[in-house]
Order: structure tokens, then sequence, then C-alpha cells
């Protein structure tokens, strides 16, 4: 199984990108300035978009 290289726009660690990611070839056809969000970076923002959606609580 072939990866690619590439690095997280959002906290900037680089990655191995394995054959079976959803974006594989798209970052392959960037080469070596392959850049994608990591699911870490993903996640952290849909929670904190999620917390912005809750009501706040009363005082």
């Amino acid at each position: 199984m072939s990866t690619v290289n590439a690095r997280c726009l959002m906290c900037g660690k680089s990655y191995a990108v394995p054959e079976d990611h959803k974006d594989y070839k798209k970052m392959e056809s960037q080469g070596n300035a392959a850049t994608f969000i990591c699911d870490f970076c993903s996640n952290k923002v849909r929670h904190e978009s999620d917390e912005q959606k809750k009501p706040k609580k009363p005082m």
C-alpha cells in the first residue's frame, strides 16, 4: 500500500496518508505540497461548532 506525505493545514503535523483515505487522489496530484485537514483537527472544529450552537445556561 502506498502513502502520500501530507501536512495538516491547521496543526502543521506531517502525516503519511494511505491509499484508502478519502482525499488520497487529490493529494497525490498535488505532489510535494500536499495539504489536508487531519481527523483530530476536523473533529475539534466540529466539536467547537456544536458547542456554539448549544443554548446558553442562565445564570
